[in-house]
């Protein structure tokens, strides 16, 4: 059994070499990895790869919530991927994790006693650690103003956040990238499908998103026929919980399906904060993972 409150770190975060946030050599599903820690207001953030049947001893006063990107956990029984069209927690209520036979990489994000809600300010969210440096927080409009003005004006936020890899160098394939965004009262995160052509810098990717934090209690993930259609069917997320597939599974491969330029395909789909009455902002904080397509068994 591995302890994580004696276990020593046994990966080096560098800076990605083209694109923003940190690289971590996790290896794909041999050997065990410890990534260092950071932290971002009452949580603290953390990936583990685990060898098959290995178990991980958790702190027994955290508020731990494990999310599996890669093989899969045999306790508690947990996939990347839940079912299509679910929503369940990520929290865990034992002491202890065990990696299936064929191992696992998992997310430990634990909760603090004194938890930021709500979030009411992005300085609440400052990270630190290991090069945080390279993880500091912009608006969408700065991020993305230069592609499409859809943003503008948007109490919105992300951060540049960790590639995971099967190894550090030159050819270690990407196996996720994961990392954060906000979205104040009311904000759509547009409606996309993820169409656009892959490359060496934006590989096709199979993504699924973990709530860290509902401001209002009622923002959640929603698919639509198009963009612009009037009607559109929600899904709400609490903090803890993540989603099942929303892109389209190849029925002889369990792989995220193709589209003819290499993309992953998806329906038309989103993220809309709630709204509500009372005074002052409430920041929905949500995780997301780009599961590479390679490795995105369902």
């Amino acid at each position: 059994m591995i302890d994580l409150n004696t276990v020593r770190p046994n990966v080096t975060p560098v800076k990605h070499p083209a694109r923003p946030g940190i690289s971590l050599g996790m290896g794909a599903l041999n050997g065990t990895h410890i990534s260092p820690v950071w932290r971002m207001g009452c949580w603290r953030l953390q990936f583990v790869k685990l060898a098959g049947g290995e178990t991980l001893k958790l702190d027994a006063h955290g508020d731990h919530h494990v999310k599996v990107i890669l093989g899969a956990l045999d306790d508690p029984g947990r996939r990347a991927y839940p079912a299509v069209g679910s929503v369940v927690t990520t929290r865990v209520s034992t002491h202890s994790v065990t990696a299936g036979s064929a191992g696992t990489l998992i997310s430990i994000f634990t909760a603090s006693a004194e938890v930021d809600e709500p979030l009411f300010s992005m300085e609440q969210l400052r990270i630190t650690g290991p090069l945080a440096e390279h993880l500091g927080w912009q608006s969408f409009e700065q991020r993305f103003s230069g592609f499409t003005p859809f943003f503008n004006g948007a109490d919105a936020h992300l951060v540049a956040g960790f590639h995971l890899l099967d190894t550090l160098d030159t050819d270690g394939a990407e196996i996720a990238y994961v990392y954060f965004w906000t979205a104040g009262k009311g904000v759509d995160l547009s409606t996309h499908d993820h169409g656009h052509t892959p490359s060496a810098n934006s590989p096709a990717f199979a993504e699924v998103h973990q709530v860290l934090n509902n401001g209002t209690g009622s923002g959640g993930m929603y698919q639509t026929a198009e963009p612009g259609a009037a009607q559109r069917t929600r899904l709400p997320m609490q903090r803890g919980e993540e989603h099942g597939p929303f892109f389209v599974i190849d029925g002889k491969t369990g792989l995220a399906r193709l589209r003819a330029n290499g993309a992953v395909e998806y329906p038309w789909h989103g993220w809309e904060a709630g709204n509500d009455s009372q005074p002052g902002q409430r920041y929905d904080l949500v995780t997301a993972y780009e599961i590479t397509a390679p490795y995105s068994k369902v």
